[in-house]
């Protein structure tokens, strides 16, 4: 049973890394916004890569807010990069929950990255083979409610396959973030 529900729930991931390989090597591509309100059993970033993150966001929200979810999941966001290197595949992702750091709040405060956690899983067809953890700067995805010069801000992946390191950077205000720049090494 087991092993039919993770061949299951890496089908959409096989149609992802397909997409990603057509990607140039080593090119910069911003990562895609994925929002996890909606409970999925087929998406590996809600089933293998952040189940912990989602399950502690929801049990936040029933028991310290009090608050229903009615079949919903509590608000989690992430970004994700998936890249196809030959027989496995490569899953960058970076989830907006309430482990990040979200720097200043208040009316002043201009607008900056989250640092949150990153988690870059590796799967050879269907098996995950492993999960690293890191941190990394998240930016809200172009949004036409933000001022003007934040409208493009974003957050980038590219896989590198002959070093096997993943690098992230962010822009913020059309500048790229120095702090934000990680080099990881998934060997």
């Amino acid at each position: 049973m087991r092993l039919r529900f993770l061949t299951f729930a890496l089908a959409p991931l096989a149609v992802v890394g397909i997409s990603a390989a057509q990607s140039s090597p080593g090119a910069w591509q911003p990562m895609a916004f994925h929002d996890f309100r909606t409970p999925s059993t087929t998406d590996p970033l809600q089933t293998l890569v952040w189940p912990d993150v989602i399950r502690e966001a929801n049990a936040y929200v029933t028991t310290e807010l009090k608050r229903p979810l009615d079949g919903k999941n509590a608000l989690v966001t992430a970004l994700s990069a998936t890249y196809n290197d030959g027989g496995r595949t490569v899953m960058v992702s970076i989830a907006l929950s309430r482990q990040c750091d979200s720097g200043a709040n208040d009316k002043n405060a201009g607008i900056e990255p989250s640092t949150c956690p990153v988690r870059i899983a590796t799967f050879d067809g269907a098996k995950l083979l492993s999960i690293k953890t890191v941190t990394g700067c998240y930016a809200d995805h172009a949004d036409p409610d933000l001022p003007a010069k934040n409208r493009s801000d974003d957050t980038f992946a590219r896989f590198d396959p002959a070093s096997g390191t993943v690098q992230l950077r962010t822009t913020v205000g059309g500048k790229i973030v120095p702090s934000c720049n990680r080099t990881v090494s998934i060997k």
